[in-house]
């Protein structure tokens, strides 16, 4: 059996090229990716929506109250968010070195770095929560200038606030890149997703099980988030590139 192709982490990307890589390395790799998700977002759905909130056994609900609809994206952009991506950079980091990736040994990787990125992915919580809280632009500039908290702690080694400031260092300049190619990939994750999960929440009302919403959601998940993260991940690699090919821009403002 030929070995892999060897992929090239080190390489500016169009936003043509980082979107159309992604899915490439999502479709090549489909078993790891889907593997990966659903291994992190099973459990952790199971455990918060479907027991905490009660989706395993109440009938449908049409309207979702405050807590219902805060407590499964918080504990997404805490936990899941964070190990998928420390997962999936484990993956790109394998097809990097011209090795196979397989799901077992990502989603471990993924475990073992998970107390320092969520550290990191809490403190930047915090911090885009008081912007919005303020006057909503600044939490969504913070949320920006911090997007690659996770790349900083995982692929950098960076802890804590530190990988803050990594981020908020690489992204100067790219602020405007980073929002456009994150919106595009959440936009291209979204719409074959509403394919999937409208049907089951109609199913869901009409058999008035919830849980068949919350698998709904579930599988969903499991097949958009590994896409998300391989393209933030990939856009980490491509402004790294470009500031390390024009060093006169890298200039970095305090946080």
């Amino acid at each position: 059996m030929n070995d892999p192709e060897r992929l090239d982490l080190a390489k500016q990307r169009g936003i043509r090229d980082l979107l159309g890589d992604a899915f490439n390395l999502y479709f090549r790799n489909f078993l790891t990716v889907f593997a990966i998700g659903f291994a992190v977002i099973l459990p952790v759905q199971a455990i918060v929506s479907g027991i905490g909130l009660e989706e395993l056994t109440s009938g449908y609900r049409d309207s979702d109250d405050t807590a219902e609809l805060l407590i499964p994206m918080i504990v997404s952009y805490l936990v899941v968010a964070p190990l998928i991506a420390a997962a999936t950079i484990h993956m790109l980091q394998r097809l990097a070195d011209g090795e196979r990736a397989h799901a077992g040994p990502s989603i471990q990787a993924g475990l073992d770095v998970f107390a320092p990125v969520f550290l990191a992915v809490l403190l930047s919580g915090v911090g885009i929560a008081l912007g919005l809280a303020l006057l909503i632009l600044p939490g969504i500039y913070v949320a920006v200038r911090w997007y690659f908290v996770a790349q900083s702690v995982v692929i950098d080694g960076a802890r804590s606030t530190e990988a803050l400031r990594g981020s908020w260092r690489l992204t100067n300049g790219y602020w405007f890149r980073t929002l456009g190619v994150i919106a595009l990939a959440n936009i291209a994750a979204f719409l074959p997703a509403s394919i999937i999960i409208l049907p089951l929440q109609a199913l869901a009302e009409s058999a008035d099980r919830q849980v068949i919403s919350l698998a709904g959601m579930i599988l969903t998940e499991a097949l958009t988030a590994p896409f998300v993260a391989l393209v933030s991940t990939l856009l980490f690699f491509d402004i790294r590139a470009r500031r390390s090919a024009t060093p006169a821009d890298q200039t970095s403002l305090p946080i």
